[in-house]
C-alpha cells in the first residue's frame, strides 16, 4: 500500500504540473484545483475536515491555530481524501498520526501526504552525501529541508525514517527544542506559529456576491456570509468607497 501511496502522490504532482522536486505552493494549487479552503481556529485535538459534494465542489477546513508546517500537511492530507480515497463525502482529521491500527484511511491520507509534500527525490537532493545514510543527518540539513518544503518536523522525520536515514532514538532528539532550535540558526519561527484571522481560498466571495445579485439572498445573509470570513462590509472604509 505504501508503494501504491508513493506512486498517487507522483502522479497527483505530475498531473498538477508539479516537478519530483519543487515545494508546493498550497494557495496556487488550491486555487487551480478550486477547492474551497477555510482557516480558522479549531479544537486543539482537530486539524482539519474535508467535504466531497461531487467532483466540481469540494471543501476543506484547516486549523489555523496549528502550525502553518502543520497546515500544510493537513492540506496534502485531505487531498488524499478528495483525490484519491474512494467513495469519499467527509471527515474530521487529526493528521499526522500515521496510526494504521485506529483508522487506515487516515493512515494512507498521512502517508500520501507526506510522499505528495516531501518527494523522495527533492529530499535526497538537499541531503550531502556524506549523511547518506542512517543517523547520519545533521540538523542544519533538517532545518534546509524543513524551510524549503516549509513542512512539519513530525512529517519530516517520518520520511527521513521511511528513507532510511533516521531510528526512532534519533526522531527522539530532533523532535525537541524545534523552534528555538531554528531560530539559533538563523530560521525565522513563522513557519512553527498558527495565525488567529480567519482566511479563505477560493470562490466564496464570488459565490456570495452573485446569490446576492441575483436576490437568493437577503443583504444581511450576505453581510453575514462576508462576516464569517472576517470581512465587515459595514465599515466606513468600505461604506466609503476607500481603497
Amino acid at each position: 500500500m505504501k508503494l501504491f501511496l508513493k506512486k498517487q502522490a507522483a502522479l497527483f504532482r505530475d498531473k498538477n504540473g508539479l516537478s519530483a522536486t519543487e515545494p508546493i505552493h498550497f494557495k496556487s494549487l488550491l486555487l487551480k484545483l478550486n477547492v474551497l479552503t477555510f482557516f480558522r481556529s479549531l479544537s486543539e485535538k482537530l486539524s482539519g475536515m474535508a467535504i466531497k459534494v461531487n467532483d466540481e465542489l469540494m471543501f476543506i477546513m484547516v486549523n489555523s491555530s496549528k502550525s502553518k508546517g502543520n497546515q500544510h500537511f493537513t492540506i496534502s492530507h485531505e487531498l488524499y481524501h478528495l483525490y484519491i480515497q474512494e467513495n469519499f463525502s467527509s471527515m474530521t482529521c487529526q493528521t499526522g498520526l500515521f496510526l494504521k491500527k485506529d483508522n487506515p484511511n487516515e493512515y494512507y491520507a498521512d502517508v500520501f501526504a507526506a510522499n505528495l509534500l516531501l518527494p523522495e527525490d527533492g529530499v535526497l537532493e538537499l541531503i550531502p552525501d556524506k549523511q547518506l545514510s542512517k543517523n547520519k543527518i545533521s540538523i542544519e540539513s533538517i532545518l534546509k529541508i524543513e524551510h524549503f518544503y516549509q513542512c512539519s518536523r513530525n512529517a519530516l522525520l517520518y520520511r527521513l525514517k521511511e528513507l532510511n536515514l533516521l531510528s526512532c532514538s534519533e526522531w527522539d532528539v530532533f523532535n525537541k527544542h524545534i523552534k528555538r532550535c531554528a531560530a539559533e540558526y538563523g530560521y525565522n519561527a513563522r513557519l512553527y506559529e498558527g495565525q488567529s484571522e480567519i482566511a479563505i481560498i477560493g470562490d466564496y466571495g464570488i459565490i456570495a456576491k452573485s446569490l446576492f445579485d441575483k436576490g437568493k439572498i437577503s443583504e444581511s445573509h450576505y453581510l453575514s456570509l462576508m462576516g464569517d470570513i472576517g470581512i465587515d462590509l459595514l465599515q466606513e472604509e468600505y461604506k466609503n468607497g476607500k481603497e
